[in-house]
């Protein structure tokens, strides 16, 4: 039987920041040895545009086509979800839920990529703050976000903002855990969950995002619907980092990985893992 590999945050070329196709991220990531693979493309509304890319939303049926399309076509090879990241903002609440009623998704990531409607890529949000600042109001707006809605699955990448400033990493996130704990009463009463995202290895973090400190305090607080995913908008980053925070999952005290059918969580245990 081959053995269980997932990844539930995968970008193809419907995302503006990938060139990958759909169809070259699914056979790599058979190649890859990933049973269960989320297609997760971007979707952000009233985003901080660039020269580079000017839209960050995607033809919901030409979407919907390829991902059942794929879906037949290597059934037998691989089990492919429906997903999408959802740019979330507190006054996208409305526009965001219609989006997600009009879709029959498997799997939401709500994910913040932006502050007061300023893209954190481009760093021009992080001049208006000390260090201290930025980080908490990040995450007092992401708590708004949080309970804005429940029209998603898990929230993504929960400290972005340490991928455009590593120097942030300095400043103790048990600073913020007040907040934190905001979100994660909310998320965890709601039976919602969080993701692990292997894309801060990418980043040279040397951690997943978010960091292990908010994962133990996740746990802590009796959470227990994860994920994991790559963050791959590139074949080369499939499953990446899958079976070592399998383990890192089974020190914290975890017990199970999640997919998503339907916005239904389904639990496997770590014990299949290994």
């Amino acid at each position: 039987m081959q053995k269980k590999k997932f990844d539930f945050h995968v970008h193809s070329d419907f995302s503006s920041d990938s060139e990958t196709p759909l169809e070259n991220m699914v056979t790599a990531a058979i190649e890859a040895g990933i049973t269960d693979l989320a297609i997760t493309d971007h979707v952000d509304y009233d985003y901080d545009l660039t020269a580079d890319i000017t839209s960050w939303e995607i033809d919901e049926a030409v979407y919907d086509e390829a991902i059942l399309n794929f879906k037949d076509r290597y059934q037998k090879a691989i089990k492919l979800y429906k997903g999408i990241e959802f740019g979330v903002q507190p006054h996208l609440a409305e526009r965001m839920s219609a989006f997600i009623d009009r879709n029959q998704f498997d799997f939401v990531i709500a994910s913040q990529h932006t502050v007061d409607r300023i893209d954190l890529y481009n760093g021009a949000y992080f001049n208006q703050y000390t260090a201290l600042e930025s980080i908490r109001h990040y995450y007092e707006m992401y708590d708004k976000c949080a309970k804005m809605t429940d029209a998603y699955s898990v929230l993504g990448h929960l400290d972005l903002y340490l991928r455009y400033r590593k120097d942030l990493k300095s400043v103790s996130v048990l600073q913020f855990m007040d907040i934190i704990d905001s979100i994660f009463d909310h998320v965890i009463y709601q039976g919602k969950g969080i993701e692990i995202n292997a894309g801060g290895h990418k980043y040279k973090l040397g951690d997943n995002n978010p960091s292990i400190d908010i994962l133990k305090r996740y746990r802590e607080k009796g959470g227990e619907i994860i994920t994991l995913g790559s963050d791959a908008h590139t074949p080369n980053y499939l499953g990446l980092m899958h079976d070592e925070n399998i383990a890192m999952l089974d020190g914290l005290g975890f017990k199970y990985i999640c997919t998503f059918e339907k916005m239904k969580p389904i639990f496997h245990s770590l014990k299949e893992f290994k």
